[in-house]
């Protein structure tokens, strides 16, 4: 049986006070895709390609949502240990904003379980 430690953030409304770790194999799979779209890359001592850097997709001119949705993807395959446990796929949309576009990546999973992510 695989355990986790529970981190997720008091901000989330799933979150549970009082929960130290995590053996729900599609939550730790969740916590996973989290920890690598929300971590810039060279941030992690020892391995520099770790994380999705969501940021830079949205200030480059050039990045289209099949771009984001490969980075995405590849990251996953390469760093969350669950990613054969799951059939899994991300759709991602970009609307223009005020300042610079704004991303909506849509995450779903094993056809039941879907989380959105808003980068802007």
């Amino acid at each position: 049986m695989l355990n986790e430690i529970y981190n997720r953030n008091p901000q989330d409304p799933n979150y549970t006070p009082d929960q130290l770790e995590m053996d729900d194999t599609l939550e730790m799979f969740k916590q996973q895709i989290e920890s690598v779209l929300f971590t810039p890359k060279t941030s992690v001592l020892g391995n520099v390609d770790f994380g999705a850097s969501l940021e830079e997709y949205i200030w480059s001119f050039r990045t289209s949502a099949d771009d984001l949705n490969y980075a995405i993807t590849n990251q996953i395959s390469a760093y969350c240990s669950l990613a054969g446990e799951f059939p899994y796929t991300i759709d991602t949309k970009f609307y223009a904003g005020t300042i610079r576009d704004i991303a909506e990546i849509s995450i779903i999973i094993d056809n039941r379980e879907k989380f959105n992510v808003l980068v802007a």
